[in-house]
């Protein structure tokens, strides 16, 4: 099993970034490689996503759901990565604290079940790819919200 765990201060208040949250474009530049996504109902989303490790590149096609939500300060996600090379199934859960300069302090913890070639990758760089990939996503919401400001 994978686990990523971690933290990122986001230049917002959790009422600014809640929705944006919920927002399917907003939502995939969280899903690392994620180039498309659409809310396919209230709480559901489906989309792709590009992986680009060499033996288990490919695209995959993905679903979302998300299993709960308490309005500005967490939700809760399950999903499913399906392609050629294997499937991931995991959850996320996401936490937005208030910080006194107006900011959001992001914490995020998120447990993948890796299934096919995908599974066979060594544990450290599967790790290594998926906090690569999702702190990149991070700094691109910051952008997002940045520029939203501004």
């Amino acid at each position: 099993m994978l686990t990523v765990s971690g933290h990122h201060t986001l230049p917002a208040t959790p009422e600014r970034i809640w929705p944006r949250i919920l927002d399917p474009d907003s939502l995939a530049i969280l899903i690392p490689g994620c180039q498309q996504l659409e809310q396919t109902g209230p709480d559901d989303y489906q989309g792709t996503l590009r992986v680009g490790l060499a033996a288990v590149g490919g695209t995959y096609r993905t679903h979302v759901h998300i299993t709960e939500r308490r309005p500005p300060e967490y939700c809760a996600f399950t999903g499913t990565i399906e392609g050629p090379t294997g499937t991931i199934q995991g959850h996320v859960q996401l936490t937005l604290t208030p910080t006194p300069d107006g900011h959001t302090e992001l914490a995020y913890r998120g447990e993948a079940i890796i299934a096919g070639a995908l599974g066979s990758l060594a544990g450290r760089l599967v790790e290594s790819a998926a906090r690569t990939l999702l702190q990149q996503g991070l700094d691109r919401f910051d952008e997002q919200l940045r520029a939203e400001r501004e």
